[in-house]
């Protein structure tokens, strides 16, 4: 897991349907960082400002969505930044004399300052660099498979089964009951939650089906149990669940490059200027980053984050 994902405290917007007609300001002193900004900057409770903030996090898919965050937060026209040393070293390039340097956190050290492209001077610019994340929709079978087996050791189970039409993937909470209902998939004991996947859909359509339904989980809307990270949130209205997961899955897509697959989530706010419910950007950045380290590679044993 990525250092970010402890520099910021877990407590989200635990928003209970007698607090969802309450005014933002209302609800600060119970905020993360990342919530508190949300509250006080207005502009993001519009979809359309909203959606412009999601995409920029999604045009940096080699920096985590906290960063991001971060760099929108400084320079919402920023597109391709580096480090000093990374502008010469790799483009022969320097920040010019009135270069403004962006401050993003560090895995290895507190932050890190880095130069949008349009700060920098030297060398002829790599055509490369000016273009936007490409569209490829489709996904290497290898994260897939990462994912699914790292979801066994934080006691995930994924079935791939036949849905009904309409169906895009479900998660529950195990029960005695559903262990009985389900007896075939011989679940191991420290299993707590199944996800169901259409079998009958694409490679990238079950992994942003996955990552919706992991986006519940890990945003805390069905509980926790011995092995969870995340804080218990399980008093959300479903407008809050549902648009916490949507972005989950529309941004571990879109960073991706599966437009497609991301966007059917959030196809409500794409494109109308509608007002954004109450809900928890700190609980989707903590889940995204997690969802994105899981598809890296096979881990040996359960990474965990901070829970307090």
């Amino acid at each position: 897991m990525t250092q970010q994902l402890s520099l910021f405290p877990n407590s989200p917007l635990n928003t209970p349907n007698r607090l969802q007609d309450e005014t933002f300001a209302e609800l600060d002193a119970a905020l993360s960082p990342v919530d508190e900004v949300f509250a006080a900057i207005t502009r993001f409770r519009n979809s359309l400002n909203f959606m412009e903030l999601l995409e920029f996090i999604a045009r940096f898919p080699n920096y985590s969505a906290f960063n991001g965050l971060l760099l929108y937060l400084q320079d919402s026209s920023a597109t391709f930044v580096a480090t000093a040393r990374a502008w010469a070293k790799k483009f022969g390039r320097q920040p010019d004399q009135n270069a403004r340097p962006l401050v993003i956190l560090a895995p290895m050290a507190p932050i890190r300052f880095v130069f949008d492209i349009r700060d920098t001077v030297g060398a002829p610019i790599p055509s490369e660099l000016l273009k936007s994340v490409e569209t490829e929709n489709q996904l290497s079978g290898k994260i897939y498979l990462n994912t699914q087996h790292n979801c066994s050791l934080q006691g995930i189970a994924v079935n791939e089964t036949t849905l009904s039409h309409d169906a895009e993937g479900t998660a529950d909470r195990i029960t005695p009951a559903l262990r009985k209902q389900h007896k075939d998939l011989n679940f191991q004991k420290n299993t707590s939650y199944l996800i169901h996947l259409s079998k009958t859909h694409s490679l990238e359509e079950k992994y942003s089906s996955l990552a919706h339904e992991l986006g519940h989980i890990f945003c805390g809307h069905l509980g926790i149990d011995r092995y969870a990270w995340w804080p218990e949130r399980e008093d959300l209205n479903i407008s809050a669940e549902e648009i916490e997961a949507g972005c989950v899955a529309y941004l571990v897509c879109r960073r991706k490059g599966l437009r497609a697959c991301s966007e059917k989530y959030l196809s409500n706010y794409i494109g109308a200027e509608r007002e954004m419910p109450a809900f928890s950007f700190n609980a989707v950045l903590q889940a995204v980053s997690y969802v994105e380290e899981m598809g890296k590679n096979r881990w040996k044993e359960l990474r965990k984050g901070r829970r307090n």
